[in-house]
């Protein structure tokens, strides 16, 4: 059984994907006026920094084939049309993608992490809880700012 941090994180996460399916390619590429990024990108962006977080940073996986990683990571901004293949294979790793961190954890994988520090606040990780729990709510700025982006494309 799932616990409830990743069903509320795959909840937040199954609402994101509806809204990408009502909008179209051109309105999910589209950067609004006073925003450096697209709907799209957030998208990809939370679907590589939770696998960047609790497989790279803990240690856990650090070999872990990230799909965009480069593309999609801290830091980055959209720098080409995100097509609609791209973006559908980013929706569905949206969920896929947590329910196979969901089935790690449950397996044990991470009972032990490498501790470290959050880029962004230095924040301390130094168990998986904490890192899944930084995850949800970095999930949840990002899908603030793609509701907001929303209303302008």
């Amino acid at each position: 059984m799932m616990n409830d941090q990743f069903a509320f994180a795959l909840s937040a996460r199954r609402k994101f994907a509806q809204w990408v399916e009502e909008l179209s390619t051109d309105q999910l590429n589209t950067i609004p006026e006073h925003f450096k990024n697209n709907i799209a990108w957030h998208l990809g962006h939370i679907v590589v920094s939770t696998e960047i977080l609790c497989y790279y940073k803990t240690g856990v996986d650090p070999e872990r084939v990230i799909e965009g990683v480069e593309k999609y990571r801290h830091g980055t901004r959209p720098e080409a049309y995100i097509p609609a293949e791209e973006i559908t294979r980013l929706k569905d790793r949206l969920v896929v993608s947590l329910e196979e961190i969901s089935a790690d954890y449950a397996a044990g994988r991470f009972a032990t992490i490498t501790p470290f520090q959050t880029m962004t606040f230095g924040f301390d990780m130094d168990n998986i809880d904490t890192v899944l729990q930084c995850c949800t709510h970095h999930d949840l700025l990002h899908l603030g700012q793609a509701g907001a982006m929303s209303k302008l494309v």
